[in-house]
């Protein structure tokens, strides 16, 4: 338990050192302060990360992380040429879509691909329906996004998730990887 501690600080502060651009006494006290505390407010999350990562699964997810670094690219290239030669024209749409996805995380994961993708921004996530509520800045983004590659690759990861199924007594049950898997109504309404 306590490696899993540990490695939470030193990617966390790994982090924080490569987003600071900077080495000196200042960033390095405060890289080490933030990621002290940010392992501690996590501590009821800790044993639910994952020992360690398979093969399988940082595949599954560097094709997710690529088919969205292309999805980027390509909405930018198409959302600047509408707004600089406005083809196709700007018709903004309001569209819903219950794409296949079953956790929580899944749809969190894919909620935040659209936002990131220019051209389309997730407004709501029903967490017991699954029903997504997206703005997109023309009918030919909205169809693209019903049809869009990736909610099949992150479909690929909660099946992944399923079958590594961890045992973590010390935080009361049986998680997933990372227990993204549990819905809304698998607590209580006291919040446990």
């Amino acid at each position: 338990m306590r490696r899993r501690y540990i490695a939470l600080f030193l990617l966390l502060f790994g982090f924080w050192l490569v987003i600071a651009g900077e080495a000196d006494w200042e960033h390095i006290l405060v890289g080490a302060v933030v990621a002290l505390v940010t392992v501690w407010l996590w501590k009821d999350l800790v044993p639910q990360i994952p020992v360690s990562l398979s093969a399988r699964g940082i595949m599954l997810f560097g094709r997710c992380l690529s088919t969205l670094i292309w999805s980027i690219v390509d909405s930018a290239i198409s959302v600047t040429k509408t707004v600089v030669f406005g083809k196709p024209p700007v018709k903004p749409v309001m569209l819903t879509v219950r794409p296949a996805l079953e956790t929580n995380w899944g749809r969190v994961f894919l909620g935040n691909c659209i936002t990131l993708t220019p051209g389309s921004v997730t407004i709501d996530i029903n967490p017991e329906t699954g029903v997504f509520t997206i703005h997109a800045l023309n009918p030919e983004i909205a169809e693209g996004l019903c049809s869009w590659k990736i909610i099949d690759e992150i479909r690929a990861l909660e099946l992944w998730g399923k079958e590594r199924v961890i045992h973590a007594p010390a935080a009361g049950g049986s998680y997933g990887v990372d227990s993204f898997g549990t819905l809304a109504s698998d607590h209580g309404s006291d919040g446990s």
